[in-house]
C-alpha cells in the first residue's frame, strides 16, 4: 500500500468542518512536513476495503508522527496528539469535539463520524496509554468505537508503537469492530537517497559529484538490506536501514564532514557480517572521534595538557572528551543533570575544562538542542555508557533508558559492542524493553534470564545471569538470538513495564514496575529471592495470533519467591492466570487474592534436593515453535541448572524413562510420559506439586 492509497482511504467521502479553536494537542496541520518522503505500508490485517478504524503500527522513530501530520495537512482532518494531551478516559474524544468546534457544528461533526464525512487522526496512542489506567484507556477506546460505529468509510486513524498498538487492535477486534492494521515499511534504496539528499545541502557540481559518490559508497555497503532475496532472508532480518534514524545518522555524517573522500576511506572497508550495525557504529565513532580530534583537542584540551606537562599531559590528551565521556555528557544533557564525574584532579583546571566543554557540547552532532538527534545516536550513547567501567556512566545509561523507551536499535548496538564482555544486570531490562518493539501478530519473542536459583543453597561459580532474547518471524523464515551475560552487581533487578514471553530465574530481588502499568504478554514467570511489584496496574494478556482458537493458551504470570511485597491499584487478567507463590508476603488487595502459600514438596529430607534438581531442570523448558516443550541442550546441561553430579544423574534418569528425549541441539519434554511417570504435569511441577509416582521416580535415582 502506498501513501497515496492510505490517504485516499482516509479522505474518502470527507467534508471536514474547520476547527473553532485548535490547541497544542488537537489541531489541523497547517504546513506539510518538509522534508517528507512518503513511506509505503504493509497490510497486516485488513478485513474490508474501508474499515471505520485503521491502526498504523511502527517501531520507535519510524516516522509515525511525521506521517500523521502529512495526512492531516493533505486531508485537512484534525490530529489528536495524545503525547501532548492530558490523560484520556471516558468521553475524552467526545469532550474534545464539543469544545473544538462551534456549538452549532458539534452535531454535524458527530454525525459526520457516523456517516464517514468527517475523521480524526490519533497520534501517540502509546503515550496516551502511559498516562492513564487500563480502565481509563479502555474507556477512551470505547469512545472511539461509539463515535465511529456504523461508518461506511474510514473515520479514525490511530498511530502508535507496536506494543500498545497491538493491544489496541486486539481490544477493538474483540469488541467486534471492523478494524484494519497496517505497518510503516522501511524506505527502499531510491527513497533512502532522496531522504538523505533532502537533509544534506551541497555546493557546486564537483562538490555534488563527490557527495553522491560518498553517499552511494555508504549505501552500497547496506545494499543487501535494501535488496534481500527470498533465497537470502537473513540479509533483511529485522532490517532497520530504511528507517529515518539510520538515514539521519548518515545525513549527519555527510553534513558534518564535507571531505567526502575521507568519509569513503574511513567507512569503505567491510568488517564482519553485520554490515548494517557495523556501519552505524563506525559512523557514530567517526563523528565522536572527530569531535575529540578536530574540536576538543586543539581548542581546549591542548592548553590544559600543556600546562600539566609530563606523562599526565599525554594521558589527558587521550582520555579527555573521549567517545565514552562524550556519550555520558550527551545523556546528562538530555536528562538535564550535571555531569557526575570530575575528570581532572586539579579542581581549578577541571573548572576550566568544564567551562570549555559547556560551550562546545551544545553543538555536538548527536544533539538536537537538548535531545539526542535520533534513535541510532541514542542507542550508541546508552550502549557505550552501559559498558563503561565507571559506575556513574552506567547509572546515566539506565536512567536515560528508563526515561526514554529504548528502540530496537539498542538491542543491535549493545549486541555488537558487548561481544565477549559482561554487562551490569541493571542493564538487562533496557534490552528486554528494546526487544519488545518487535511484538506483533507475525513475530514470536522468547526471553530468558537464567541465573542461580534462590532456592539453591550456596553459589556456583561467579555470580552472573545470562539473558537470551530470541526473535522469530516464521512467515519470513527469519530468526535470531541475542545473548548477553550480566554481572550480578546489584541486590535488585528492575524489570518492566513490558514482559513478553519472559522467564527469569535469579538469586536476588526483582522489582516489577511500570509508571502506568506492568504489562505481561504471553507466558511469563519470575523465580527470585524477593519480588516487589510497584505499579498502578498489572495487565496480563495473551499474544494474539491469526486464527487463534485459544487466546488463553501460553498466557499468564507465575511468581515464585521467598517474599512478595509492593502494591498495585488494579489487576486485569485478560488471558491465562496470575499466581504469586511465596513463603511470606505483605501484599494488599487486589494482589493478595492471587497469593498462594508456597509449600515445597516432598518433605522427606532425603528427597528434597533431588526434587529441587528435578524441578529446576524441567522448569527450564519452554513452548517450542514445533509444539510441545523444548530447550537447548547447553542450557539444560549448564552447571547452574544441574549443580553437580546429582543433577546429571536426574537428567540421565529423565532420558532413561523417556520423560525427556534429545537431538544434537535440543532436549524435549514428552508430556504424556511426564504425566505417566511422575503422576503430575509439567505445569503442576512448576507449581511445586508432588505425587507418589514422582517420589518413586526420585527414589529410583541412584
Amino acid at each position: 500500500m502506498q501513501y497515496y492509497t492510505l490517504k485516499s482511504i482516509l479522505a474518502s467521502r470527507k467534508a471536514p468542518t474547520p476547527l473553532q479553536a485548535g490547541s497544542s494537542s488537537f489541531f489541523v496541520q497547517s504546513t506539510r512536513p518538509s522534508p517528507y518522503i512518503e513511506p509505503a505500508f504493509s497490510k497486516i490485517e485488513f478485513p474490508s476495503e474501508k474499515p471505520p478504524i485503521i491502526v498504523v503500527s511502527a517501531v520507535g522513530a519510524a516516522g509515525k508522527t511525521t506521517t500523521a501530520r502529512a495526512l492531516s495537512f493533505d486531508t485537512q482532518l484534525p490530529i489528536l496528539d495524545l503525547a501532548k494531551h492530558k490523560p484520556v478516559g471516558d468521553n475524552t474524544l467526545t469532550g474534545i469535539l464539543t469544545t473544538a468546534y462551534p456549538i452549532d457544528r458539534v452535531g454535524p461533526v458527530l454525525e459526520g463520524l457516523r456517516t464517514g464525512t468527517h475523521g480524526i487522526i490519533v497520534d501517540g496512542i502509546d503515550e496516551g496509554r502511559s498516562k492513564t489506567t487500563e480502565e481509563g484507556f479502555e474507556a477512551f477506546l470505547d469512545d472511539l468505537i461509539e463515535r465511529s460505529k456504523g461508518s461506511p468509510s474510514t473515520v479514525i486513524l490511530v498511530f502508535g508503537r507496536s506494543q500498545v498498538l497491538l493491544g489496541t487492535w486486539c481490544y477493538l477486534a474483540d469488541k467486534g469492530i471492523d478494524v484494519g492494521m497496517v505497518q510503516i515499511d522501511p524506505f527502499d534504496l531510491p527513497q533512502a537517497k532522496t531522504y538523505i539528499d533532502a537533509l544534506v545541502s551541497t555546493g557546486g557540481h564537483s562538490q555534488r559529484q563527490s557527495y553522491e559518490c560518498a553517499r552511494d559508497s555508504v549505501l552500497d555497503r547496506l545494499s543487501a538490506a535494501f535488496s534481500a532475496t527470498p533465497s537470502k532472508p537473513e540479509d533483511a532480518f529485522l532490517s532497520f536501514v530504511g528507517y529515518p534514524p539510520v538515514l539521519d545518522a548518515i545525513s549527519t555524517l555527510l553534513r558534518e564532514e564535507r571531505n567526502y573522500h575521507r568519509v569513503q576511506q574511513a567507512l569503505g572497508e567491510q568488517t564482519g557480517g553485520q554490515v548494517e550495525i557495523d556501519l552505524l557504529i563506525r559512523i557514530s565513532d567517526y563523528l565522536l572521534n572527530r569531535e575529540h580530534d578536530e574540536k576538543a583537542l586543539p581548542n581546549f584540551i591542548e592548553s590544559i595538557a600543556t600546562e600539566v606537562g609530563g606523562s599526565l599531559a599525554q594521558s589527558l590528551r587521550r582520555s579527555l572528551y573521549d567517545r565514552e565521556e562524550q556519550c555520558a555528557r550527551l545523556l546528562s544533557r538530555a536528562l538535564a543533570k550535571p555531569f557526575p564525574v570530575q575528570l581532572v584532579a586539579d579542581s581549578a583546571l577541571n573548572e576550566r575544562y568544564e567551562a570549555a566543554v559547556a560551550s562546545w557540547c551544545p553543538e555536538h552532532p548527536f544533539l538536537d538542542e537538548t535531545r539526542l538527534r535520533n534513535a541510532v545516536f541514542g542507542a550508541v550513547a546508552v550502549a557505550r555508557c552501559a559498558l563503561s567501567s565507571r559506575q556513574e556512566y552506567r547509572a546515566l545509561a539506565v536512567e536515560y533508558a528508563n526515561a526514554n523507551r529504548p528502540t530496537y536499535h539498542l538491542l543491535y548496538v549493545m549486541a555488537a559492542l558487548s561481544s565477549q564482555r559482561s554487562i551490569s544486570v541493571q542493564c538487562l531490562n533496557m534490552l528486554m524493553q528494546s526487544s519488545s518493539e518487535f511484538l506483533g501478530i507475525e513475530a514470536a519473542i522468547a526471553i530468558d534470564i537464567s541465573g542461580d536459583s534462590w532456592e539453591d543453597p550456596g553459589e556456583v561459580g561467579p555470580s552472573t545471569a545470562e539473558l537470551n532474547i530470541q526473535i522469530e518471524f516464521p512467515d519470513k523464515n527469519q530468526e535470531r538470538t541475542f545473548t548477553f551475560t550480566g554481572i550480578l552487581d546489584s541486590e535488585a533487578i528492575p524489570l518492566g513495564p513490558y514482559l513478553v514471553n519472559a522467564h527469569a530465574t535469579l538469586p536476588c530481588r526483582v522489582e516489577l514496575g511500570g509508571a502506568s502499568a506492568l504489562v505481561v504478554i504471553g507466558d511469563c514467570s519470575i523465580s527470585a529471592k524477593g519480588v516487589r511489584i510497584d505499579t498502578p496496574d498489572v495487565i496480563v494478556r495473551s499474544i494474539p495470533r491469526r486464527g487463534d482458537d485459544d487466546p488463553d493458551q501460553d498466557a499468564g504470570l507465575l511468581i515464585s519467591t521467598q517474599k512478595a511485597e509492593g502494591h498495585a491499584n488494579a489487576v486485569s487478567v485478560c488471558a491465562g492466570r496470575m499466581e504469586i507463590r511465596c513463603l511470606e508476603h505483605t501484599l494488599d488487595y487486589p494482589l493478595a487474592k492471587y497469593v498462594d502459600k508456597l509449600t515445597v514438596a516432598p518433605v522427606d529430607p532425603a528427597l528434597k534436593e533431588k526434587y529441587r534438581r528435578l524441578r529446576r531442570i524441567l522448569s527450564e523448558f519452554r513452548s517450542h515453535k514445533k509444539g510441545g516443550l523444548a530447550k537447548y541442550r547447553a542450557k539444560i546441561e549448564h552447571e547452574r541448572v544441574l549443580r553437580g553430579d546429582l543433577g546429571r544423574r536426574i537428567l540421565a534418569a529423565l532420558l532413561r524413562d523417556g520423560i525427556l528425549r534429545s537431538d544434537p541441539k535440543f532436549y524435549y519434554v514428552d508430556s504424556a510420559r511426564c504425566d505417566a511417570k511422575l503422576g503430575i504435569s509439567w505445569q503442576q511441577l512448576r507449581q511445586y506439586k508432588s505425587s507418589k509416582e514422582l517420589e518413586a521416580f526420585l527414589q529410583g535415582v541412584p
